[in-house]
């Protein structure tokens, strides 16, 4: 009897923690804050007339995608969102809002007590109208504190695409809005400039216009940190948030990344001549004396000489017969001015001669100041192709250059030929290669 009691006992135990067993539900997957937009930007900036300020009294509630924050300074205590119908620029008082607020954050806006108005016909979102000046009261920008009450943070990496579209085509309900205008160029006043005054920390608009009729200012913040960077030379298309102020349509950039304009522009019908110079004007035989060239021997005192071979004016240069150890000859063409055009591209054809090794390069040089000691300057070689190879004479063609891009470059540059052989007494030891240059050209649109 005493057995059956225990097996009841342990059978009670068993039967108990099998019922006791928890089970444990897993939690339901992430699916973003728990809060919904019921109007769209749309209908909100609906609300606004021009030149007033609107209190938002109603449980309103609208959702957007940042496109735009204070990353590169050019967006000053403000962020920008869009949803599927429009955008509008939000003002927060705060620094360093890209930290919370990173481009392609989904966030939720909490209108209630909050402020529509406009700068210059810009509409946007703030916390209150500062009338301390009753001529000119402003919009006061959300203040740090009321952020996480009145911003819910959604999710990170939604994609925006820009709307791509004309000059001509933009309109005021494109305000806020991320857009690519396509086939565009900065007036021909305002290439290579910086996009604006990092020293005085002057705002700067620079006129983008197209090939037909239209145009728009890039305006850019003194304090944007990409100020320095100059405007691009050539024709393409341009990205970043649309902006009115009173009667001017802007575009205001986020990073210079969004500037694609590496094409021809379109107010040229083909490539334009910069610079050309054949050497027809010399005497055969002569040192090469052009204005604005410098012919300058560095160690061994060769110059280049103009020469006419079968009615054909070119420069030469060679280490023969100066019984020098060393031979270094710079022939430095004038300045070219690289600030007016784009996809500027170097031209021209050498020939060699009894070739044993003496060398020439093509040079380019933003720092030369065009004296005697061209040495001096910072050079850096260009990748042209050089005629090399004729041990027994010269050859019968002209090898080209190829053509040698010239579009990283900015500024006034200088380009130079630099002959560098020797001439000792030892015969197998001589580099005194013979070089001819003809039909040097730089074109660019």
């Amino acid at each position: 009897m005493k057995s059956f009691y225990l097996f009841l006992i342990a059978l009670f135990f068993i039967v108990g923690s099998i019922n006791c067993e928890r089970h444990f539900d897993e939690p339901p997957e992430y699916s973003g804050p728990r809060v919904k937009a019921n109007i769209s930007i749309t209908e909100i900036k609906r609300l606004h007339i021009t030149n007033n300020f609107e209190k938002i009294n109603d449980d309103l509630i609208i959702e957007g995608i940042v496109t735009a924050n204070d990353r590169t300074d050019n967006f000053y205590k403000s962020i920008v969102i869009q949803d599927s119908t429009a955008g509008i620029t939000v003002r927060l008082d705060g620094f360093s809002l890209f930290n919370i607020y990173p481009i392609g954050r989904k966030i939720f806006i909490r209108l209630k007590g909050l402020w529509l108005g406009d700068y210059g016909g810009m509409i946007q979102l703030g916390a209150g109208v500062n009338r301390s000046n009753p001529q000119f009261p402003e919009l006061i920008p959300i203040p740090q504190p009321l952020f996480d009450r009145v911003i819910i943070k959604g999710d990170l990496n939604q994609n925006v695409l820009p709307i791509k579209l004309k000059i001509q085509d933009l309109n005021d309900s494109l305000q806020s809005m991320l857009v690519t205008l396509t086939q565009v160029e900065f007036d021909h006043s305002d290439t290579a400039k910086p996009y604006a005054d990092a020293v005085n920390k002057q705002t700067i608009a620079h006129t983008l216009r197209t090939c037909g009729i239209g145009s728009v200012y890039v305006r850019t913040s003194g304090f944007a940190k990409f100020a320095t960077v100059l405007t691009a030379r050539g024709q393409g298309d341009i990205t970043g948030i649309y902006s009115v102020f009173r009667t001017q349509k802007q575009l205001l950039l986020r990073d210079t990344s969004d500037v694609q304009m590496n094409g021809l522009r379109c107010t040229a019908t083909g490539p334009k001549q910069i610079y050309a110079e054949d050497f027809s004007t010399q005497i055969s035989d002569s040192l090469i004396s052009i204005p604005n060239i410098k012919n300058v021997s560095e160690i061994g005192g060769k110059f280049f000489l103009s020469k006419v071979v079968s009615g054909n004016s070119c420069a030469e240069i060679s280490a023969f017969a100066t019984r020098e150890p060393i031979v270094i000859s710079w022939l430095v063409l004038p300045i070219i001015n690289l600030d007016f055009s784009s996809n500027e591209v170097l031209r021209f054809s050498t020939k060699d001669g009894f070739d044993n090794g003496a060398v020439l390069q093509v040079l380019v040089s933003a720092n030369y100041d065009g004296g005697d000691t061209p040495w001096k300057a910072k050079w850096t070689v260009l990748p042209a192709v050089i005629a090399k190879g004729s041990m027994n004479g010269y050859p019968k063609e002209w090898i080209n250059s190829g053509d040698v891009s010239l579009h990283h470059l900015k500024g006034k540059v200088h380009i130079a030929f630099r002959y560098e052989g020797n001439d000792p007494p030892v015969q197998n030891a001589k580099l005194t290669t013979t070089f001819r240059i003809d039909n040097v050209v730089v074109t660019g649109n």
